[in-house]
């Protein structure tokens, strides 16, 4: 059971991160309007911005320093635009990589079946090093050296809060919802 610090530390981020978010949305929408963008271009302003607002809101917690993935996110945000295809290429690149990664995986896991019982321990410590390589990629900050227990820590601390973000992110979206019908429940009724 989670004491009151966790609970208090866990509200707490999220009200960094909607803060983050808020002014991350408004500063884009500022620079350029979300009317003249496309869809896909919309949803990528929003990830990054919510990607920008989670990695800020968990350098500014407690502990923010230990995590290498919040410095590694404001880095590349720094480093890259938003509306750069090249980025958006590379990350579908990515993602192709590790599809066809996982399913050498899965014949690896069957060839393994029919090996010994000393290359099965070879064909474990060879899967576990290709997970370890595929989660250093996903984690930001993943790829610098470090080793897998601190790997791990890296990635449940990312997946924690990742899941604050989409809480956040889905409170977001519900608000909206509740706003848009207020303002026009003709409307909202015809779009559903």
């Amino acid at each position: 059971m989670r004491g009151p610090s966790t609970s208090e530390s866990a509200m707490a981020f999220k009200r960094d991160l909607l803060k983050n978010l808020l002014q991350g949305l408004r500063a884009r929408a500022e620079a350029c309007s979300f009317g003249a963008m496309s869809l896909h271009e919309r949803k990528r302003a929003v990830k990054h911005s919510a990607d920008v607002a989670m990695a800020a809101a968990r350098g500014a917690a407690a502990g923010g320093a230990r995590a290498r993935w919040p410095k590694a996110i404001l880095a590349t945000a720094a480093a890259s635009s938003v509306s750069s295809s090249g980025a958006c290429k590379a990350r579908r690149g990515r993602c192709k990589r590790v599809v066809r990664r996982c399913a050498s995986m899965k014949r690896t896991r069957s060839c393994a079946a029919a090996g010994s019982a000393a290359a099965s321990s070879d064909v474990a410590r060879s899967l576990v090093r290709r997970r370890t390589m595929a989660l250093r990629k996903v984690i930001p900050g993943g790829d610098a050296a470090m080793d897998e227990a601190a790997l791990l820590r890296e990635a449940m601390d990312y997946v924690v809060h990742l899941r604050a973000q989409v809480d956040v992110l889905r409170r977001v979206s519900a608000a909206v919802q509740r706003t848009t019908f207020l303002r026009d429940p003709a409307q909202s009724m015809v779009e559903s």
